[in-house]
């Protein structure tokens, strides 16, 4: 039987708006500009929990000339969680329409310990028969081990998978094992995508339709 797995960030949810950005430089005390640099150097480390939160954190403080108090740590870790909580309505309603037609869906995404945790919190993620994030892993995609070790989780073969993520790097290291794989640009694409390896989501807006409240946090306006 086929899996469908989903990356989260920038798939399931929408990038982290701007304004969220903005409050974590606030938070930390910079301009969103000194801020970035050392929040993604160290991010993959701190995805797979190389690095915990509070050493992530003073990492991140060091490279900006200082440290942070627990207190900072604390809220610097809330806003960063919330920032990813920001859904994309379509790809809610994409899971669910795949959910109503039986298809079999887990997450494989990269992601610390704290947004884990608040991504499992979400109600999409009941559709999920698996949530499986790299700071559980210990392992961060685009690593073949990451990959390796979700099939193990699955108990499926490459070929018995579908996966869908945003990052062309993502997406080659697991089209390089032979799992099947769909570079993300959008719910709709992504819809037409999985049609072409014959998995076919429920109609949208038929039985599958999820309820408002399954859609999550979502920001003004609003991968």
């Amino acid at each position: 039987m086929t899996w469908v797995l989903f990356d989260y960030g920038n798939v399931i949810c929408q990038p982290q708006p701007e304004p969220d950005i903005a409050r974590l430089a606030e938070a930390a005390g910079c301009p969103v500009a000194e801020l970035l640099p050392p929040y993604w150097a160290y991010r993959l480390d701190y995805d797979r929990a190389a690095l915990d939160v509070t050493s992530y954190w003073q990492q991140v403080a060091a490279d900006l000339g200082g440290s942070f108090t627990e207190a900072q740590i604390a809220e610097l870790s809330r806003l960063d969680a919330g920032s990813w909580l920001h859904l994309r309505p379509g790809s809610v309603q994409l899971v669910a329409d795949l959910a109503a037609a039986g298809v079999r869906l887990a997450v494989l995404s990269n992601a610390p310990g704290d947004t884990a945790q608040a991504v499992a919190d979400l109600p999409v993620a009941a559709h999920f028969e698996h949530l499986m994030f790299s700071c559980d892993l210990k392992l961060a995609k685009p690593d073949p081990e990451c990959f390796r070790a979700a099939l193990a989780v699955l108990r499926a073969a490459p070929a018995d998978v579908i996966f869908l993520d945003d990052r062309p790097d993502n997406v080659a290291g697991a089209a390089a094992l032979g799992i099947r794989s769909i570079h993300f640009t959008g719910p709709k694409t992504a819809r037409a995508d999985l049609a072409r390896y014959g998995v076919e989501p429920a109609p949208k807006g038929g039985a599958g339709k999820s309820p408002p409240e399954a859609q999550g946090k979502q920001s003004p306006g609003f991968p």
